[in-house]
């Protein structure tokens, strides 16, 4: 049974790496996008595109991780909050996990979708749908607006945070912060 009022530090690593991929990917992802409009996608833009799905798919996994390892290791028990705020709370979360799952796979079935599935490395992203351009710039679309409400939501989230850290007070901020965590918990 889970006596820590931190999450443990692997935790605490999956989450800062997977805010730190998706700060990285979504300014990227938006200039790949604008830029192509007018470099007509050149090498530039195909290394910075390849990349993109590299790290995407990785994310993918990554996520995939941290669900596994939030199922086996749970949370630690909940800070009381008002019940507007524990709602606010668990639907911000259950929206970041659903996107940081939604966008991932939309972006590789529409590169699916066009074909271009190639990544740096000589990777090349298994193939989920057969090749179809109009569906792939129909997925991508939804890819890349997904894409922007999980940068919102990340900024809400970062926001109530930051109010729980210099505002509340209340202990929330530091169940997540590295290295502030209990000592008694180090797995």
């Amino acid at each position: 049974m889970e006596t820590s009022r931190s999450y443990s530090p692997l935790q605490r690593m999956l989450h800062w790496i997977t805010a730190l991929v998706v700060i990285i990917m979504i300014p990227v992802g938006l200039y790949m996008v604008n830029r192509g409009k007018w470099s007509n996608f050149d090498a530039l833009n195909n290394t910075l595109y390849g990349w993109h799905k590299l790290i995407g798919f990785c994310l993918l996994w990554l996520i995939v991780v941290r669900v596994i390892v939030r199922l086996m290791r749970g949370a630690p028990p909940p800070v009381p909050l008002h019940p507007l705020q524990r709602l606010a709370s668990e639907a911000t979360h259950l929206g970041l996990y659903g996107l940081l799952i939604l966008v991932p796979i939309l972006g590789w079935t529409g590169v699916s979708a066009y074909g271009a599935r190639g990544t740096p490395l000589g990777f090349n992203l298994p193939e989920i749908i057969p090749k179809n351009g109009d569906l792939a710039e129909a997925i991508l679309y939804y890819h890349g607006w997904a894409a922007i409400g999980l940068g919102l939501l990340a900024l809400m989230h970062v926001g109530a945070a930051l109010m729980h850290r210099f505002i509340i007070k209340d202990g929330v901020f530091a169940r997540m912060w590295p290295g502030s965590g209990d000592k008694s918990d180090m797995s």
